[in-house]
Formats: structure tokens, C-alpha cells, sequence
């Protein structure tokens, strides 16, 4: 039996509505109100629903996902070499740092996320030129917010890029804690071709065999290239593959961001992969017809399993929802982007 859901306050790429709607499925079906981004997603006013709605009421609430056992560890390997004070290559051109939108963009994630993922932070260089120390600027541990904060508050872009002696003291570090049973992973986020190392040329493969080696030590790597043109994509997919953890339809296989919505949502979706959802979700509130409730992942109708083979229930209790068989494999997997409760119409049932 799985454990009882936890309400989170965010989780990547997963966002779920209980939305009430009226009688009848043409006027609030599945398509409409429990579709994120649409604007029938948004909760009616009173005014809009019809009288015989009126003891339904309307609301619109998001249900937490649970992590399943204790938070992984992520420890991010953060590039603030000279080119990231840069702004991104862009027309209309945007003058904004690439390490102003890099820092916001993880100051959110880390945020939103901290009480489920174990975050810490090391950069390179950690002087202003090719050096780089196995020593955190933030300590792998739950609620690094305001560590983070700290960091970004005291820390500016300068250097070059030794992105390979920065993943081999990712791994050197990983080596002198404990091992995290529920996984170790490193996001590599990165706006440039690596360099300061010799021979000429060496930088690229070099980089590719330290996430090899983090690999083989059972630590998966996110690759994250950001910045536009300043990218070179050939080492960032080697580097995906070697890590085990490339972007799904790639290639290319890295993360790609080129804007700010761009990176946040790429920061968002390497979450959504470190936290395991659980197949379990808390309801705010009872539907006022349990039996009138109509399930979806990604847009698409679950059937009621009243025998919790393959489909959805209410289990352990009222309040909860419950996958079962390959809907909860496909949630677990990471394959769904969304999960969504319409009250008031009726879905598929089967015994």
C-alpha cells in the first residue's frame, strides 16, 4: 500500500485542479475546466453558475503531491564563469545578465522544492579564473532557501569555465558524506564550452568522462545548457547520455533554455525527476456527488477501478484519490503532466 499523500507546496511540471462544474459534461467537462491554461480552468464566480448549481458551489484547488520516501539529494554544479554576466543573444535584444536569470530561476525552484529535495550548491570557478575546490557554497541538506539567497547575494560571475574539475569535485564530495539511499544526483548547469584544461581540446572529453565517473559511482547528472549561441551542443549531449538522465525526445539530449520561461520550465521538469509522485492525492473538499467526478491525466478520462486493478478510486478514504495498475506506473515515471478532478460529471466506471 503506498503512503498517505502530503499536501506539497509545488512540484514540477505537475500541476493538478479540483475544479466543480454543472450538471452536464458539455457545460464543464474534462476538456474545459480541467485543463491548465485554459481560461475556463479559472473558478466561476456564483454569478456565472446556473440556480440548480448553487448547493454544488464552485472552487478551484490544487492538490499537493507526496514524494515517496525521504528527499534525494541534488547538488548543483553551477557555472559563474565571466560569459554569464553576459545577457542572452536575442532580438529584440534583452539586456538582463544570463546570471541574474539563472539566479531567480533558482532561487524559485529551490523555493518551492525545498522541503523535498536536498539541495546544495557549488560553483566554478571558485576564484576568478580556473580554480575549483570540492568545499559547497551550500551544504546538501532540506531548506537551503535562504541559503541560496545567500549565495546569490554575495556572489557575482567572473573566470573560466572548468566544468571538468568541477564534476570531479562534485563526485569527490558526494564520496566524503553518507550515501542518500533515495538517490544523489548533480544538476550541470553550464552557458559555454569548457576550458582551463590542458592539452588544447582536452576540456570537452574530460568533462564527459567526470560525468562518467559520477555515473559509475551511482550519481546521475542533469545537464543544463543555458544562454543561447554561447552553448556548444556536442559536449552537453555526450554529457547528457554519460549521466544518465537525458532529455526525453532528445536530441538534443541536455536541457536546452534560451530565455527565462524557458529555464525555469526546464529547472521545473529536472525536479519533476528527482521527486517521485506519489499516486495518491488529498482532496481539499468532498465533491458534492462523489459518484459525479470525472478523473484525467493529461487531458485524458480515467476509469473508476472499484476493484483498484487499473484505474482510479477514493482509497484509503474520502478524501483521497488513488491511482492504480499502468495509470500510477505512468505517474510515477514521470509521463504525466497533469492530473485533474472535474466534480459534477460523471466519468468512465469499470469493475
Amino acid at each position: 500500500m503506498r503512503p498517505s499523500p502530503r499536501r506539497l507546496t509545488f512540484l514540477s511540471g505537475l500541476i493538478v485542479a479540483a475544479v466543480a462544474c454543472g450538471p452536464t459534461p458539455q457545460d464543464h467537462g474534462p476538456g474545459t475546466d480541467a485543463t491548465p491554461g485554459d481560461d475556463a480552468a479559472d473558478p466561476p464566480s456564483d454569478a456565472d453558475l446556473p440556480e440548480s448549481d448553487a448547493t454544488c458551489g464552485a472552487q478551484s484547488e490544487d492538490i499537493g503531491l507526496v514524494n515517496l520516501g525521504d528527499p534525494p539529494d541534488l547538488l548543483i554544479v553551477l557555472d559563474r564563469s565571466g560569459s554569464m554576466s553576459s545577457p542572452i543573444p536575442t532580438f529584440p535584444p534583452n539586456f538582463t545578465p544570463k546570471w541574474n536569470i539563472m539566479r531567480d530561476a533558482l532561487k524559485s525552484l529551490v523555493m518551492s522544492t525545498q522541503d523535498n529535495i536536498r539541495y546544495g550548491l557549488m560553483e566554478f570557478p571558485t576564484n576568478d579564473d580556473c580554480a575549483v575546490t570540492s568545499a559547497l557554497r551550500v551544504p546538501i541538506d532540506l531548506g537551503q532557501s535562504p541559503e541560496i539567497n545567500m549565495y546569490f547575494a554575495n556572489r557575482s560571475p567572473n573566470g573560466n569555465t572548468p566544468a571538468d574539475a568541477a564534476l570531479r569535485a562534485a563526485l569527490a564530495h558526494y564520496q566524503s558524506i553518507p550515501v542518500n539511499p533515495e538517490g544523489r544526483y548533480v544538476l550541470f548547469a553550464t552557458d559555454g564550452e569548457p576550458n582551463c584544461t590542458t592539452p588544447e581540446g582536452a576540456a570537452a572529453p574530460n568533462t564527459v568522462a567526470a560525468v562518467q565517473a559520477l555515473a559509475a559511482a551511482g550519481i546521475k547528472t542533469y545537464v543544463l545548457g543555458f544562454g543561447g549561441g554561447f552553448v556548444t551542443g556536442t559536449v552537453l549531449n555526450d554529457a547528457a547520455l554519460a549521466g544518465q538522465v537525458p532529455r526525453p525526445g532528445g536530441p538534443p539530449h541536455y536541457y536546452a533554455a534560451n530565455n527565462a520561461a524557458e529555464l525555469q520550465a526546464v529547472l521545473n521538469q529536472i525536479a519533476g525527476g528527482v521527486i517521485v509522485p506519489s499516486c495518491s492525492y488529498q482532496l481539499a473538499s468532498l465533491p458534492p456527488v462523489p459518484d459525479d467526478v470525472t478523473v484525467t491525466l493529461n487531458g485524458q478520462p480515467v476509469p473508476r477501478s472499484t476493484q483498484h486493478t487499473n484505474g482510479w478510486d477514493y482509497h484509503p478514504d474520502a478524501h483521497t484519490i488513488t491511482f492504480f495498475g499502468s495509470y500510477c506506473d505512468d505517474i510515477t515515471s514521470g509521463a504525466v503532466g497533469n492530473v485533474a478532478f472535474a466534480y459534477g460529471c460523471p466519468g468512465p466506471v469499470i469493475d
